[in-house]
């Protein structure tokens, strides 16, 4: 019953209101009734004028920013390109090491690390270091990473030890255990090779390098004769991963197919 006094109540006002503005209307004459429209259309064209002006802004806006995306895009695309180019010179000349494993970690005259690089970090000093290093430890890897281009395999792997102590849940920490087993793999140690490529499987599950992981331990496989092994990982590359990857996967079970396994 209130319910409806409310809303009977509620009609009763607006057929009062309604009631009104006719009256008013019809007290004022014809002049005044244009003269009122004429005031209405004008107030209209000007707010639509402010929102147009206000619609081009804020398009104006838009189109700044979409730039500044775009341009910001670029020069990460350029970043991850120049990396891309890094890593896979450094792979192309890991791969074209001697199989016997006999690598020197003394570097040629003209790789010699200068006074002036940044300190590499001592595994015997982990102590002090763990007191002093902060951040996600980019310069750190950088640092060894230089000694893997300089052909200092020994220091490298050194080097991405102590990181993954100091940094174990950095960004770079799942690239520190890949290339130490890179590096492992490049000597013919392919036993602790393999431990490091395992442990980044099962430390860094979402790392980006999951997929080279899986086939250089299906290379291992492939190196000591292990068939089944190899075909299963590379059947997972095939099957979790597209593009290159899932590519050089399909080589890899092709080769092992032509060889009669």
């Amino acid at each position: 019953m209130k319910v409806n006094s409310f809303f009977s109540v509620a009609a009763l006002v607006a057929t009062t209101s309604f009631s009104s503005f006719v009256l008013a209307q019809s007290n004022l004459t014809l002049e005044q009734r244009i003269e009122q429209l004429e005031q209405q259309n004008q107030t209209r064209s000007q707010l639509q004028s402010q929102m147009s002006m206000q619609i081009i802004e804020l398009q104006k806006e838009v189109k700044e920013l979409r730039g500044i995306i775009e341009e910001h895009d670029y020069k990460l695309q350029q970043i991850q390109d120049r990396q891309r180019d890094l890593y896979r010179d450094i792979e192309n000349r890991l791969s074209a090491l001697p199989k016997g494993g006999a690598v020197s970690s003394t570097p040629s005259s003209s790789t010699t690390t200068t006074p002036s690089d940044p300190p590499v970090i001592n595994p015997g000093t982990t102590k002090a270091v763990k007191e002093t290093v902060s951040g996600d430890g980019r310069v750190e890897f950088e640092n060894a990473f230089k000694l893997v281009r300089n052909r200092n395999y020994d220091q490298a792997v050194q080097s991405f030890e102590s990181f993954l102590q100091n940094y174990p849940t950095s960004g770079y920490a799942d690239n520190a255990r890949f290339w130490i087993g890179q590096v492992y793999f490049a000597q013919s140690k392919f036993s602790e090779a393999e431990q490091q490529f395992s442990l980044l499987r099962t430390e860094y599950p979402e790392s980006s390098k999951m997929s080279a992981a899986i086939l250089k331990l299906a290379e291992i496989k492939v190196r000591l004769e292990n068939w089944e092994e190899a075909k299963a990982l590379y059947s997972e590359v095939v099957n979790k991963y597209t593009g290159a990857p899932q590519q050089l996967a399909r080589k890899g079970l092709q080769d092992i197919k032509a060889k009669g396994h």
